[in-house]
């Protein structure tokens, strides 16, 4: 407690020490909250926070209110929140430390929709048929299970699609490993039975339905779209990369309702990173609207405090968890 409240103290003396400096002749109030620091002189709010699972623009979108002039104080660059930040219409300036000041972050250009390539039609086919979505995200061909990654598709060294069983890397190699001498569509077939039986309802909790559960409700979103009036759907990829595959991320998608453009996220528990992401694909995407869809059980004041900064209408739009929730 002792540490976190040095901690603190250092982080506001220096934010204090940068904004005054690169804004000197102005009166400030300085105040800590939520593990960030928030200094306000006149129209202008500068916030710092360092934190290492949720964004200072995450944060900083629960502590103000809309017309705030925002100016976030990063350690270095990133192209993520420089993006985000075009989402929403609160007004919001980047700053980096550089030395003992504060400088304008740099610009970036505008993420674009990654594009597809050609997978063989015999592998497309087999995937398909055993209720795989192929996804394509971050560089990388995927297929998934209920939200769930199950294979990735791979080029051999003869530049030829191979489908390789497993979440990453490394358990692609302990499959090729103990299932060398076996055919892969048996390997698949076996490894997708293992995720039907635990990835549903009335499934007693397992390791395979605590995971990737924003994919699992965007999925479950995307197979019943008509349901919700949408016309047309697809899977988004996600702009952010996931570290592991228990780092749960928010799952997006991009549909047509009437004549409107919706952007569709999905996500589970207390995701602070749900609107920023919902945010940043306004970027790519041209959109009318943004959807949050999530568990009624994950409604949290915080994330409908960061929705109302946005610079499209968005709707809070509850759904039924498909996971077993009576335990």
């Amino acid at each position: 407690m002792v540490e976190s409240e040095q901690f603190a103290r250092l982080n506001l003396l220096k934010t204090q020490s940068l904004v005054e400096k690169a804004f000197p002749g102005q009166e400030y109030s300085i105040k800590t909250k939520n593990a960030a620091t928030v200094i306000t002189g006149g129209e202008n709010t500068f916030i710092y926070a360092n934190h290492d699972k949720v964004s200072t623009l995450a944060i900083a979108l629960t502590l103000v209110p809309p017309g705030t002039v925002l100016n976030l104080i990063l350690d270095k660059p990133n192209s993520q929140l420089s993006a985000q930040i075009k989402g929403f219409a609160t007004r919001c300036s980047l700053w980096i430390v550089e030395g003992n000041t504060l400088v304008p972050h740099p610009e970036s250009n505008a993420s674009a929709p990654e594009h597809e390539f050609s997978i063989d039609s015999g592998i497309r086919s087999l995937l398909e048929h055993n209720n795989c979505r192929i996804v394509f995200e971050h560089g990388r061909v995927k297929a998934e299970v209920r939200g769930l990654e199950v294979a990735e598709v791979v080029l051999d060294q003869n530049g030829e699609n191979q489908i390789q069983v497993g979440v990453g890397i490394y358990d692609q190699e302990a499959h090729k490993i103990i299932n060398s001498n076996e055919a892969i569509e048996t390997t698949l077939l076996r490894a997708i039975e293992d995720i039907l039986k635990f990835r549903h309802k009335e499934s007693t909790p397992h390791p395979l339905n605590r995971v990737a559960r924003s994919k699992w409700l965007i999925h479950e979103f995307i197979n019943s779209y008509k349901n919700f009036g949408f016309n047309e759907i697809q899977y988004v990829a996600s702009p952010n990369l996931p570290m592991n595959i228990s780092h749960g991320l928010p799952a997006s998608a991009i549909g047509k309702r009437d004549s409107k453009a919706i952007i569709v996220t999905a996500f589970a528990g207390a995701d602070l990173e749900a609107v920023p992401t919902a945010a940043q694909l306004l970027d790519a995407y041209s959109a009318d609207e943004i959807w949050l869809i999530h568990p009624s059980i994950d409604t949290y004041p915080a994330i409908q405090r960061q929705a109302t900064h946005l610079r499209v209408p968005v709707s809070f739009i509850e759904v039924e968890a498909p996971w077993p929730t009576n335990y």
